[in-house]
């Protein structure tokens, strides 16, 4: 599983073969597909038959009678273009939107598998420091015993010890708790066996990409353009019904009421076609023009909203950044450095055990934080990639 953080490609595979909500995304592409299909095709001719003068008494019934039959076909005047282009128009935006919905679910699934990582590498810390912390007081409990410490310091070391295991348990309840999450998103196992920390530090590369070509290229902002375009062709389509439609039919009559000498077999064309009086598309128009306005304003409303997040998104990297520098290269070392001396100091009497215990609290929140922090740089990274709509860049 490890090499789903650290291979984009492998993440994607994943998601394309077992994610339900993408699975349902390809579902509404089929449908998609078959809605232009279905737009392509003609109208079905119209077989009619009937029979006639069928006498109910006296000769025998069918003697007299009159045999009618034809075929009618509708010829759709000025319709079938822009259904046609509505209907591809539609499928290009729902291909797009399963665009956006593998990002979504490559974006989650990202997030989840370095929550994971980031709560065991917590738990690990502070299990570490627990156990560092237990041998300690083990040691101190002789000193104790034998009169060399209070019972004032042991006590506070005890409690300090309480409150460590406290934190292990509340830190490995939230990673089981992870675990599930990332199980139900992955839908299989999530077991990071083998995953360091450095991996949440190189996990993710932000692709260099001006903001506005990102955006102008981002799958749910082209449906969105797509899907207005749509409507404005449906819009079109409802304007053409005030062409009428025609109607040909060609039909064939036997009369058998007619004498022997006379001609008992015909054949017949006939025209028709519907006048639009009162409907002639103008309220359909009119509403698939407005929802095309509608669609263009969230595309404009979603294109600002991502501009302003990836201005904070990118002020956070760079802040995010420069504390991790700072972590690693000053405050880190110097607790450690620190934590060493004061324990050197505690053992010869040189300090006291409130000493002792805050120089290691202060190198173990800092390594938390250092943690914290870099957990916090992965999450935006994941969230400048969602919203430039790209994948990683290897």
């Amino acid at each position: 599983m490890a090499e789903l953080l650290r291979n984009p490609d492998a993440l994607r595979a994943r998601i394309e073969r077992k994610s339900h909500v993408f699975g349902a995304a390809q579902a509404r592409v089929a449908q998609a597909n078959a809605e232009t299909r279905s737009a392509k095709l003609y109208l079905n001719p119209v077989v009619d038959a009937s029979l006639s003068s069928v006498a109910i008494n006296g000769s025998p019934a069918l003697a007299d009678s009159i045999w009618n039959a034809g075929v009618s076909e509708t010829w759709e005047l000025g319709k079938r273009g822009p259904r046609r282009a509505a209907a591809e128009l539609h499928a290009g935006a729902t291909r797009k939107e399963r665009e956006q919905t593998l990002l979504d679910q490559l974006s989650l699934a990202r997030r989840s598998l370095a929550e994971v990582l980031f709560l065991n590498l917590r738990s690990a810390t502070l299990d570490e420091a627990y156990q560092s912390a237990e041998r300690g007081a083990e040691l101190e409990r002789v000193r104790y015993e034998q009169k060399a410490l209070s019972g004032v310091d042991y006590d506070r070391l005890l409690l300090d010890l309480a409150i460590q295991r406290a934190e292990l348990a509340r830190s490995r309840a939230e990673a089981r708790a992870a675990l599930a999450s990332c199980t139900a998103v992955l839908l299989g196992e999530c077991d990071l066996e083998g995953a360091e920390e450095r991996d949440l530090e190189v996990s993710l590369q932000v692709p260099q990409l001006d903001t506005e070509t990102a955006l102008s290229r981002r799958p749910d902002l082209q449906a969105l353009a797509l899907e207005s375009d749509s409507a404005r062709r449906s819009a079109e389509l409802a304007s053409r019904r005030a062409i009428p439609d025609v109607t040909l039919r060609i039909g064939y009559q036997r009369d058998n009421s007619l004498p022997p000498s006379s001609a008992r077999d015909s054949v017949s064309l006939g025209v028709s076609m519907p006048l639009a009086l009162a409907d002639h598309g103008q309220h359909d128009a009119a509403r698939a023009l407005a929802r095309a306005d509608e669609l263009t304003e969230l595309r404009a409303a979603a294109t600002l909203d991502s501009r302003a997040a990836l201005r904070g998104l990118s002020e956070r990297q760079l802040t995010i950044s420069q504390t991790l520098i700072h972590l690693e290269q000053e405050s880190l070392p110097l607790a450690k450095s620190v934590l060493e001396s004061s324990q050197r100091a505690f053992d010869n009497g040189g300090v006291s055990l409130t000493d002792l215990l805050l120089a290691r609290r202060n190198y173990v929140a800092l390594r938390l934080t250092l943690l914290e922090r870099r957990f916090e740089l992965f999450t935006v990274q994941n969230d400048l990639i969602h919203e430039l709509g790209v994948q990683p860049a290897h």
